[in-house]
């Protein structure tokens, strides 16, 4: 089992992260470090682990992009699973991560996911459009009853290299589209793990930083809508354009290690 972790700014919490993914039953990790303006390459570098591996890059490369670029070298080194997982988590959930890593082999998923919502949230849906268009795309692609709110966007994750094998790497860094892209290949997909949001411990940021999440997690639900539609992709809703982080996503520094990583 491989583990990516993106790390950006999280000299204090990496160590953590590191602790818990070593815990759950990683073998190998990457830790994919770009725009750092703190200490934390140096504190990744200083834990000298063997078995892990340190990918950096000196501006940073959007949200989820480093995800995509941890999976294609960990894909070129014959990683059988890979286990996404920020950096920033610290939060006390380790058995539940275990058990995730556990069973995402024992019962040969491709996509298995974390629920951080359970089923209070459910009643949020209606009045909640990123809840509703979570809820929506699940119900499309017929996995709502298993998966409930799950998604890739939110919460550690596992895919297996069947589903890395033949996935535009984009995807990778747009995680909606990588749930669609699943079914659409009768991959199997599920939620194994239940770890509310308070229990991922990731950090505090400030609301002006979580309306862009929003923003960016909902126009990423519409461009997974509209690849299951199969509709040219967009991000506009009604005359609104949900960007959010996503004109920040370098898909051009991804394709460039892309290209480095297959000569």
């Amino acid at each position: 089992m491989y583990a990516v972790i993106p790390a950006r700014n999280v000299s204090k919490r990496i160590g953590v992260a590191i602790q818990n993914v070593r815990f759950a039953g990683a073998e190998q990790i990457i830790v994919v470090v770009n725009g750092s303006e703190d200490s934390t390459l140096q504190e990744v570098r200083a834990l000298r682990d063997d078995r892990m591996t340190v990918i950096s890059f000196r501006e940073p490369l959007g949200f989820d992009v480093p995800r995509a670029v941890g999976a294609a070298y960990a894909y070129r080194q014959g990683a059988e699973h890979v286990l996404f997982y920020d950096g920033d988590l610290i939060g006390h959930h380790r058995h539940e991560l275990k058990k995730l890593l556990e069973d995402t082999v024992r019962f040969g998923l491709d996509l298995s996911l974390t629920d951080t919502y359970g089923t209070a949230h459910r009643l949020d849906v209606a009045r909640n459009p990123l809840l509703r268009l979570r809820s929506s795309l699940n119900r499309k692609l017929g996995l709502e009853p298993r998966i409930g709110l799950s998604s890739p966007s939110h919460g550690p994750h596992v895919v297996s290299r069947r589903l890395l094998r033949d996935i535009p790497a984009h995807y990778l860094a747009i995680p909606p589209l990588v749930l669609a892209y699943a079914k659409q290949e009768r991959l199997k997909v599920d939620t194994l793990a239940h770890i509310p949001h308070s229990r991922l411990g990731s950090a505090h940021k400030g609301p002006a930083h979580y309306d862009l999440i929003r923003e960016t997690i909902i126009g990423d639900l519409l461009e997974a809508h509209c690849l299951l539609e199969g509709r040219e992709r967009t991000r506009e809703f009604r005359g609104q354009m949900f960007d959010g982080y996503h004109s920040e996503r370098r898909f051009d520094l991804l394709d460039k290690f892309l290209i480095g990583l297959a000569k």
